[in-house]
């Protein structure tokens, strides 16, 4: 049963990650509406989010069962704690490449973050 349960997570992880990725691409395709430099920002601020959310289902789901139960809680924490550090590092690093185009990093940023707030309304979960 757990295995089955952990499988339908794993599902559910990688639908989001694809959703994510969609409106990543789709938000940065969006400033060549503008010029390159701004596609550029907006898809280094999306992949911060993407990139740090790709690690951390693959730590959140490297450990399953019933017998490693403290070991699938510590994989969880360490790839939460591994991801916000992810997410920062990247949108630091996009933030320092890309002077002037800061604003158009964050609204990447905020734009993959909210696909992932809005997760429970965009895939069914049940």
């Amino acid at each position: 049963m757990s295995q089955a349960l952990i499988k339908h997570g794993y599902q559910q992880a990688k639908k989001l990650l694809f959703i994510q990725a969609l409106l990543v691409v789709f938000v940065a395709s969006l400033g060549l509406l503008k010029e390159f430099k701004v596609v550029i920002a907006l898809l280094s601020g999306g992949l911060a989010v993407f990139l740090a959310n790709c690690f951390f289902v693959y730590k959140a789901f490297s450990k399953s069962g019933a017998q490693a139960n403290k070991q699938v809680v510590s994989a969880f924490y360490i790839g939460e704690t591994i991801k916000i550090l992810l997410a920062v590092g990247f949108i630091s690093l996009a933030f320092w490449l890309l002077p002037g185009f800061e604003i158009y990093a964050l609204i990447g940023y905020v734009a993959a973050l909210l696909s992932q707030w809005l997760a429970p309304l965009i895939i069914k979960t049940h």
